[in-house]
């Protein structure tokens, strides 16, 4: 009696073994992979914090108060008038897009703050359009370290080409930037004589970096004379334009942001100094007119995505149109474009992925772009080992005169080798 009823427990112990390693085996599949799939030929791919059935959440930081808001609000309206126009035509593969918006004021600490809120609290599924030199690189080592996909860094410091893995950088890093207009003063302009202005901040010095190399590898490091640093806060150039101007340079190549450009061409007006400026894409936005008005007429400015007043740019044309439809007491402006190109580029990697939302599985469609063009950036190459988004730019001409702020193109795309 004793031996059937030890038996028995057994038996009992082995039909739950069974019973267990069954449900393991015959788990029902709800990722997104393996959607109307054979499960029992499938692999289990789980779906990432903040996608479901419906919706994907992701998060964007960026200043939309403070001295740079005149460049965060319309890039996050950018960004939210593709989404707008994306979630009416049904979203992506049936999911909507959410966006969840965190103003960081420009301060690297704020968006650390707030990079942890989206991932810890809303549970974002990437990052997309993030914007401004600080907060990027003050959220860089948490998002590595967890690995979330960023996509479009509203800034042009290479690190985040070098960073490569959960990154992908849109704009030209502005080194690249730095080395092309270098070129240009050289090959287009003949420059004998270069003076720079440029910010005592990454961007600055990185575009310092970039135009000395260019010097250094065409043997013609001597054509730079002087090289003039300003901090951020400054609102006195006098003293920058005077070290200019003892130069009597043929070229002077300004980088920084909006807030000190138009007073650097507002000095230099005033002074007499009559160089041929340049300067970078940061500032290719009639704003940059507006406050500079007349002592930016003829300053070269770079670009890299095209002209949005182009009549035959179908791209710009519905970006003009979308956005006004949904911010119809705003003008358009080269600062939306960004935040649209961002929104895009993610859209075109939702795509790619298909149902393969882990964050993984979206990387690796990522890595698939191959000289992408189909939106408004052209030229946008991901490889496990490339990084350096939109590799080719062009030059404008401001013009401020009584028909309006414009800009005029003058060049075509180029690169370093053409």
């Amino acid at each position: 009696m004793k031996k059937k009823r030890i038996l028995s427990i057994l038996l009992a112990i082995m039909m739950v073994a069974v019973l267990l390693t069954g449900c393991g085996n015959n788990e029902k599949d709800t990722t997104a992979e393996n959607k109307g799939k054979d499960e029992s030929n499938v692999e289990e791919v789980k779906l990432a914090q903040g996608v479901t059935d419906d919706t994907i959440k992701i998060g964007t930081i960026g200043p939309t108060s403070g001295p740079i808001a005149m460049v965060g609000i319309p890039m996050l309206h950018g960004m939210e008038a593709y989404f707008n126009m994306i979630n009416e035509q049904g979203g992506i593969n049936g999911r909507k897009i959410e966006l969840v918006a965190k103003d960081d004021e420009f301060k690297a600490d704020l968006a650390l703050q707030k990079a942890e809120e989206l991932v810890e609290k809303d549970k974002v599924f990437a990052i997309v359009g993030q914007l401004g030199t600080p907060g990027c690189l003050g959220t860089l080592d948490y998002f590595q370290e967890i690995d979330i996909p960023c996509i479009y860094q509203g800034t042009g410091v290479s690190v985040f080409a070098q960073a490569k893995g959960n990154y992908f950088p849109v704009q030209p890093n502005y080194t690249f930037e730095g080395s092309l207009i270098a070129k240009y003063a050289v090959s287009d302009l003949n420059a004998k004589s270069v003076v720079l202005i440029y910010g005592n901040d990454d961007s600055g010095k990185e575009g310092m970096v970039g135009i000395k190399e260019y010097l250094k590898e065409q043997g013609k490091e001597d054509l730079l004379k002087e090289e003039i640093a300003f901090n951020l806060e400054d609102v006195d150039f006098s003293a920058h334009i005077q070290k200019a101007k003892a130069q009597n340079p043929d070229v002077v190549i300004v980088l920084g942001y909006q807030k000190a450009v138009p007073g650097i061409l507002l000095e230099a007006k005033k002074q007499g100094l009559e160089s041929q400026f340049m300067t970078s894409y940061i500032n290719a936005d009639v704003t940059m007119l507006d406050l500079a008005k007349e002592a930016a007429n003829g300053v070269l400015v770079t670009a890299w995505v095209p002209d949005i007043t182009d009549a035959n740019n179908e791209s710009a044309k519905q970006y003009i149109e979308t956005f006004l439809k949904y911010y119809p007491d705003e003008t358009p402006n080269a600062f939306g474009v960004a935040g649209w190109v961002a929104a895009e580029t993610f859209v075109e990697g939702l795509k790619r992925a298909e149902n393969n939302l882990s964050w993984e599985g979206f990387i690796q469609a990522m890595e698939t772009f191959d000289g992408w063009s189909d939106g408004i950036a052209k030229g946008i190459t991901y490889t496990p080992d490339r990084r350096n988004g939109v590799e080719k730019m062009y030059f404008m001409k401001a013009v401020y005169d009584s028909n309006g702020p414009r800009y005029e193109t003058v060049t075509d795309f180029m690169g370093l080798d053409d």
